[in-house]
């Protein structure tokens, strides 16, 4: 009988429909692991080049030495309004080389923690490549203390 029904091309009543449930188990379960797969390993991309620009940045800003008052008193000692500038510059030339699509950086705050330590915090928000992944925000934070003194 099995034979018969198969040489015939003829379903049988509860065999109708099963190609649905294939399709339905795709969607469900195949495009969420495409949106894991692709856009979970371009966000940790991204983020390693946000890390990086805000290392540079806050490096920068660690390197701006209020020089009169070294030359006068011989302390060490980070100028702010130096440092805003020239972490923002340093971040900007950073992420512009990047070339990365579909993402927007910026250097959200730079604190001086002590008159030797700057700490640096940037964000960037993600557009996800698979429409079904949520928009991702990504949070990233340096710190670097400055290594000019007088010996």
């Amino acid at each position: 009988m099995r034979r018969d029904r198969i040489k015939s091309g003829k379903k049988l009543k509860w065999e109708r429909g099963s190609a649905s449930i294939y399709w339905a188990a795709a969607m469900f379960f195949i495009i969420p692991l495409m949106a894991l797969s692709i856009d979970m390993p371009r966000a940790l991309y991204v983020r390693s080049h946000l890390q990086a620009a805000t290392d540079a940045a806050c490096e920068a800003a660690a390197m701006a030495i209020d020089v009169p008052v070294f030359r006068e008193t011989g302390v060490s000692k980070i100028k702010y309004d130096d440092a805003r500038v020239w972490a923002a510059r340093e971040f900007i030339a950073t992420v512009s080389d990047a070339g990365i699509w579909g993402y927007s950086p910026a250097l959200t705050s730079v604190v001086l923690e002590t008159p030797l330590i700057a700490s640096c915090t940037a964000s960037a928000s993600v557009d996800p490549l698979i429409p079904v992944s949520p928009a991702m925000n990504i949070v990233v934070r340096s710190t670097s203390e400055t290594r000019i003194g007088r010996r």
